[in-house]
């Protein structure tokens, strides 16, 4: 008789483990897609104001060869129609002076936007210009937030890159307020871009 109540006791203890171990995978599971819904409306947010940071993490040449860089120092900052490029470059050049990097801000004279909602994914070809230089943008941003550039420019051939896509927030105003030497308006949050 107690060996057939320990035998029960037994099943009922390992029966209960494996649910608990049933519920902790299906809440893992809901949490992860909770987090990636919240990715990808983070990503739709900051493409449709236009507040954006693209890192760089890898150059790809022409004939196939690509080069690791450095995440703070290779990006893409686009807030609003400004846009800040700082960018490696190596490949062939049109110009008397040798290119090592691509370095500018400019203002956004063209921007469009083509969005593939059910897939997450958004294709944007911007022009950037300034007194010196234009750029053509070609941007492709996945619902995980992969990023794939090109950049165009008459002096250099076409060079692409690959980078993690970062939305800027704004500042909450309320917590500037308390703070010395800081106005009204809303402005981007340094932090966020996390160079």
């Amino acid at each position: 008789m107690k060996e057939i109540v320990f035998v029960f006791a037994g099943l009922l203890i390992l029966s209960s483990c494996a649910t608990s171990k049933v519920q902790e995978k299906t809440d893992a599971k809901a949490s992860a897609d909770e987090k990636k819904y919240a990715r990808r409306e983070d990503i739709r947010q900051a493409v449709e104001t236009r507040r954006f940071l693209i890192k760089f993490d890898r150059l790809y040449m022409a004939r196939g060869q690509r080069i690791d860089l450095i995440p703070k120092a290779n990006y893409i900052i686009l807030d609003g129609d400004r846009a800040t490029i700082n960018a490696a470059y190596m490949g062939r050049q049109y110009s008397f002076r040798p290119i090592s990097g691509i370095n500018m801000t400019g203002k956004v004279v063209s921007f469009e936007l083509k969005d593939k909602v059910d897939k997450g994914i958004y294709q944007i070809n911007l022009k950037v210009s300034n007194d010196q230089n234009t750029f053509n943008v070609y941007l492709t941003i996945g619902a995980n937030g992969n990023c794939d550039a090109s950049l165009a420019n008459y002096r250099i051939d076409r060079v692409r890159y690959t980078g993690d896509f970062v939305p800027m927030r704004q500042r909450n105003v309320n917590e500037d307020k308390d703070k010395p030497g800081t106005s009204d308006e809303k402005s981007p949050d340094v932090d966020a871009m996390s160079l």
